[in-house]
């Protein structure tokens, strides 16, 4: 399973978080080559603004971990785009979408989820796909799916990590000579967002309007009364219709 980008694979039966781990094995300098750390079960998932992310075995829960290397924000958009290609790929007859900036969607329902941490020891890349198991919540069961939910059929776990780990690094080294301009388009033909009306919550500051796609650098563009502006980053975002 191991490739030229990442020679190192650790798994773990159950972590408290593969980003948290990931990025204690970067401070102590543990590997000099990119790794991954993945688990079948978080107890203390998180996803953005510290938010919880419900991530019980049976998940797939991995961290691509990049030391003493530092990615512009679209890293995360371009994450997405991997992942939504394999996806689509290996499930054919599900429409998969992506909602800026971070989540993968099916069918209105987020069944994935993405998280890039940065700090002076290098860059983590968290990434959580639902998977083989059924029971959702009830507090989430109308946002959030499984594939098992979805297909009806068990994924195998350690196939798809392959899977994802393999088109990830082909597609890596083109978003490093290219920029995620190079992606842009795929991007925009498979965003969640796209025209439709949201708020979006950014500190105290809202925002109305309609999503026109993203740039080049990955910020959204919200079409506003205001005319077109690039929003960067937000805590929240509400569609309204």
């Amino acid at each position: 399973m191991k490739t030229e980008l990442f020679p190192v694979i650790k798994f773990y039966k159950k972590v408290g978080s593969t980003n948290a781990v990931a990025c204690q094995f970067l401070e102590d300098s543990a590997f000099q080559k990119n790794f991954v750390i993945c688990a079948h079960e978080q107890t203390a998932g998180k996803g953005r603004s510290d938010r919880n992310w419900h991530s019980p075995i049976s998940g797939l829960y991995f961290t691509l971990s990049f030391p003493d290397q530092i990615f512009p924000p679209s890293i995360t958009l371009f994450t997405g785009v991997v992942i939504h290609k394999v996806v689509s790929s290996v499930f054919p007859e599900l429409i998969f979408s992506i909602k800026w900036s971070n989540d993968i969607f099916v069918n209105g329902k987020k069944v994935g989820g993405i998280l890039t941490s940065v700090n002076k020891a290098g860059t983590v890349i968290g990434i959580g796909i639902d998977c083989n198991f059924r029971e959702i919540p009830d507090h989430l069961k109308e946002i959030a799916t499984s594939l098992l939910i979805e297909t009806n059929r068990k994924v195998v776990l350690k196939k798809l990590l392959k899977v994802i780990l393999k088109t990830f690094e082909e597609n890596f080294y083109l978003f490093n000579e290219k920029g995620f301009l190079y992606f842009v388009e795929y991007f925009n033909d498979h965003h969640y967002l796209a025209q439709k009306r949201v708020l979006i919550y950014s500190g105290e500051k809202q925002l109305t309007g309609i999503v026109q796609g993203v740039t080049d650098e990955g910020g959204l563009l919200l079409e506003t009364e205001h005319g077109i502006l690039p929003i960067l980053s937000a805590d929240k975002i509400d569609i309204i219709t």
